[in-house]
């Protein structure tokens, strides 16, 4: 499956997610905010490219990143590069987004940077609503149907 359609699929899935209530109330603990930037990614993705799309919303955004065959929507709260972070050196070009999401769930709000950036930013995972937990989002949706 090619990178656009799994933007779509991850499009839509998130969609269904906000149209509950008890889900954005999950998100908003994790830093989300109606109106929040949603950048729609693939883990293939090179994040100089990603965080450039960042960079042009000049605040924190919300990265979702979906896995449609194995039903995967991973959800990532993305700061604004600041100095109150540590300034780390930038991560290597050609980085792709698989490997910094990878390093980042296991190093909760370990800071970041690309080579553009004069800060660092953080990046961190949003529990619950993602690696195969979308049984529960349908469930959520189910019921905020009724």
């Amino acid at each position: 499956m090619d990178s656009a359609a799994r933007r779509i699929w991850a499009t839509q899935q998130f969609a269904q997610l906000l149209a509950n209530e008890e889900a954005q109330r999950h998100l908003m603990t994790y830093g989300w905010v109606e109106g929040m930037p949603v950048i729609f990614a693939d883990l293939q993705d090179q994040v100089e490219e990603i965080m450039g799309f960042v960079s042009v919303h000049g605040r924190a955004v919300l990265l979702a990143v979906g896995i449609q065959e194995y039903h995967e929507l991973q959800l990532w709260h993305i700061t604004i590069p600041s100095p109150i972070f540590a300034r780390v050196p930038p991560l290597p070009s050609g980085t792709i987004l698989e490997q910094l999401c990878t390093k980042q769930a296991q190093n909760r709000l370990r800071p970041f940077r690309v080579s553009f950036w004069a800060h660092s930013a953080v990046i961190h995972e949003i529990p619950c609503f993602v690696r195969n937990d979308m049984r529960r989002v349908d469930q959520l949706t189910a019921t905020s149907d009724s």
